[in-house]
């Protein structure tokens, strides 16, 4: 019996040691494994422009490292982001191609480029003298968008999710003498591109097509004597040292360039990280246009501290001018309805919301 007994007590204790060994062992084993690894993505991001241009900077500076910031905080993924900005994988006038193949993950287009494929998202540079402030435009944009997604789902087209919207600064004319009202510009000759050449139709100025890239040269050697261009752009081209008079003249501001995705890409990522893209994607568009009123603030203010002469085109030269040009914002109705998008209520609502947002219409256009 005293035998069975410590027969008994010797086979616990060598079990209470198996179990403190067990014990023991299965805490290393979880030390040693810690967190589980998160899994990495990889998205290549390009643009035709290279980052010293405002809406890539944004969405260098903001979008790309908030995706980042907020997959790795709420979901088991990490981004590892390519690089591909000025025009060194997808180029200027390819760049919706370029998405749509593939080139890139996520890239951005320069809407103006694109009039053909993307004639709804660049109506507004058929609609002269509608608002300078881009703050303004953006919400009156994102309203459009919820109103008539058209807008989002044209991108499809293409192979792409549409993740957000960019603005320009607001355009404005820079000429080689002042100039103060409608009167002044008589036999001058503007240089502008693509749409905004109707800027210019029936104001008494001759239309010049010029690219930004030419227009230092066109102004020096007097091809031209002013332009009508975004200021941030014409800046940094020094513009101003050939065309030192700047005239703010609410010519517009527009919905400039697309941030998209591929849509083969954004199907094959996980829910969470889709959702977190499309997240920052709306959130880049107010970033991105409050960093274009303050660097057209501060563009301005280093121009008038470097001797350029600055003057606002009243708004009774503005109601002028506006009623000097052709039916332009009628013409860009007619072909939207024979394409078969809403334009009549499209264009009139665009009109209204920025009525609601303190900016009335400089001219009435009797939209058909």
């Amino acid at each position: 019996m005293i035998g069975c007994k410590k027969t008994i007590r010797t086979a616990a204790l060598l079990c209470a040691v198996l179990l403190m060994f067990s014990l023991v062992s299965c805490s290393k084993k979880s030390s040693a494994a810690g967190p589980a690894e998160k899994q990495k993505i990889t998205l290549r991001i390009g643009s035709g422009h290279a980052t010293s241009n405002p809406w890539v900077a944004v969405l260098d500076n903001f979008f790309v490292p908030e995706v980042a910031k907020r997959v790795a905080e709420r979901t088991n993924y990490e981004i590892e982001w390519i690089k591909a900005y000025g025009a060194s994988v997808i180029k200027l006038n390819d760049e919706l191609e370029g998405i749509e193949a593939g080139l890139v993950d996520i890239g951005t287009t320069i809407i103006v480029f694109e009039p053909a494929k993307l004639m709804l998202q660049s109506m507004v540079y058929r609609m002269p003298f509608s608002c300078a402030d881009p703050a303004v435009v953006t919400k009156v944009m994102k309203q459009i968008y919820k109103e008539f997604p058209e807008h989002v789902t044209e991108f499809e087209k293409y192979n792409q999710k549409l993740l957000g919207m960019g603005v320009c600064d607001p355009y404005s004319l820079y000429t080689n003498k002042e100039v103060h009202g409608l009167a002044d510009l008589r036999g001058m000759k503007i240089g502008a591109a693509g749409a905004n050449l109707n800027w210019i139709n029936g104001s008494g100025a001759v239309p010049v097509n010029t690219s930004l890239n030419e227009v230092y040269q066109s102004l020096q050697t007097n091809v031209i004597q002013g332009t009508i261009q975004p200021t941030d752009s014409c800046y940094n081209l020094k513009v101003p040292e050939v065309a030192p008079y700047l005239l703010e003249a609410n010519f517009n501001v527009l919905p400039f360039n697309s941030i998209t995705i591929n849509l083969d890409k954004f199907k094959s990522l996980p829910k969470e990280v889709q959702d977190i893209l499309v997240e920052v994607g709306q959130e880049y568009e107010t970033v991105e246009s409050q960093y274009i009123v303050d660097i057209y603030a501060r563009d301005v203010e280093k121009m008038k501290s470097e001797g350029v002469k600055v003057y606002t085109l009243p708004r009774e030269e503005q109601v002028k001018w506006a009623a000097a040009l052709p039916d332009i914002v009628n013409t860009l109705v007619t072909e939207l309805n024979e394409r078969g998008y809403k334009g009549t209520a499209i264009v009139s609502r665009y009109y209204e919301l920025l009525e609601q947002n303190g900016w009335p219409r400089v001219r009435d256009w009797k939209i058909n």
